[in-house]
């Protein structure tokens, strides 16, 4: 009996089909319009003209209006140049259209149009994936093949228990209308080539072939699976950076690189260049960094991989005077009070008030900063904020009150050894943060 994945669905879903107007997409369309009373969702298409077929791919999606405007289903068009995309892009002419597409698929959850997009991939579209992906020189996380939901939760495949002979057949004894894409018989596609010629004259020798590859494809699922669970669990978030440590089992590295890099913003972008980059840095030196897409920055921070959205550095310079200053998502509150022998404390310093030299400042780094240490010894600021081991891309969002290039208090971190109280200490300054970072 031909079924739908009815778990990938909750009731109030707003559903849109990714309708080409083939005999899968009509069929799964058929299937939820079915279903969508007891399921309590919506049902809705989409439908992509992506410029490669000329008037024979206008005449498919005048087909899919037709069928839309018949069943009482709303239907959201875009027209794309897959050829153009495709040539300024360096991109073959499969995967321009696949970006494109989905692209216009994120467009009409944006638009409000809808809230999930089902694609009828199938079982035989998993076998076929997942030799491509094997012949591309994928990880084992690509030879899992197509999963069930992905782009957290917006792209659902009801079909994917379905072969392609089980769907052939219910299209026929339902007398579902459909279109051919006279491309699909064209092996100069790679995967037209896997579907048509590879997968036929495999399963010639090896009868049951399709059946092993999805076996084959589902225990690489549970294993990733689990090796994705270890790498969520071992990502930390910091005032929206991103970390986990150096010493992670290299495939959990990886997978944390790439759950990093997803709650950036790096959705299908990364590549396994981008992987490997990151994991270039293990072996690293403190401080080296590698650019991502997207603007993003992967750093090794002192024994952690730190991936973090670029920022442009921010100038900060004022007067100095009692009151609160706030800067880079950190606030810190200035006081002069009566000494009473009151001690540091986690956010809070206190220098000797009469020691805060006349025109001193507030303001971020510079280059020539110097810092004496509490205790004695002065230093170029850069080389004790490294000793702090503070990361090279926090230094630029300290708060410094300073005289000229001699650094006073770093705020949240010390006090200058020239501004210690003392016995004869009346008035301290005290700088108290108020806005912690997480």
């Amino acid at each position: 009996r031909v079924v739908i994945n009815k778990s990938l669905f909750k009731r109030g879903d707003s559903v849109a089909v990714a309708l080409s107007g083939g005999k899968d997409s009509m069929c799964l369309l058929h299937l939820l319009l079915k279903s969508k009373d007891e399921l309590g969702i919506t049902v809705k298409a989409i439908n992509v003209e992506h410029g490669i077929r000329g008037e024979k791919s206008v005449s498919d999606s005048d087909f899919v209006a037709k069928e839309c405007e018949i069943l009482g289903v709303p239907l959201y068009f875009k027209r794309v140049d897959s050829l153009g995309f495709s040539s300024e892009n360096g991109l073959s002419v499969e995967e321009a259209a696949r970006i494109l597409r989905y692209k216009v698929f994120q467009s009409a959850a944006d638009d409000g149009f809808c809230n999930k997009i089902a694609t009828a991939h199938h079982a035989s579209d998993r076998v076929e994936t997942t030799l491509f992906n094997i012949f591309r020189g994928a990880s084992s996380l690509g030879a899992a093949g197509i999963p069930e939901s992905s782009r957290n939760g917006l792209i659902v495949r009801p079909l994917l228990s379905l072969t392609r002979g089980e769907i052939d057949e219910y299209v026929k004894e339902n007398s579902i209308p459909f279109v051919t894409d006279e491309t699909n018989s064209d092996n100069a596609y790679s995967r037209n080539y896997i579907r048509n010629k590879i997968i036929p004259d495999v399963k010639e020798k090896f009868p049951t072939f399709e059946n092993a590859v999805l076996r084959f494809a589902d225990s690489l699922k549970d294993d990733n699976d689990y090796l994705l669970g270890e790498a969520k669990k071992a990502v930390k978030e910091r005032s929206g950076e991103y970390s986990f440590s150096c010493d992670l089992p290299k495939p959990v590295y990886s997978r944390a690189a790439i759950t990093c890099m997803k709650s950036l913003g790096i959705l299908k972008d990364y590549e396994k260049v981008h992987v490997d980059a990151v994991l270039s840095l293990k072996n690293e030196e403190n401080g080296k960094s590698v650019d991502l897409p997207k603007g993003v920055v992967a750093v090794k921070d002192y024994g952690r991989i730190t991936l973090y959205k670029k920022k442009s550095k921010e100038e900060f310079c004022k007067p100095f005077k009692l009151g609160t200053y706030e800067f880079s998502g950190t606030a810190y509150t200035f006081e002069k009070i009566a000494y009473s022998g009151q001690k540091r404390l986690d956010n809070r310093l206190i220098a000797d008030f009469s020691k805060i030299p006349d025109g001193a400042m507030i303001r971020n780094r510079r280059q020539g900063d110097t810092f004496e240490k509490f205790g004695g010894g002065t230093k170029k600021l850069k080389d004790y904020l490294i000793e702090k081991k503070i990361p090279q891309r926090e230094r630029d969002e300290l708060l410094l009150l300073c005289k000229n290039e001699k650094v006073i208090i770093i705020c949240g971190i010390e006090i200058s050894d020239a501004v210690k109280v003392d016995k004869d200490t009346e008035f301290v300054l005290q700088c108290t943060s108020i806005t912690d970072k997480p």
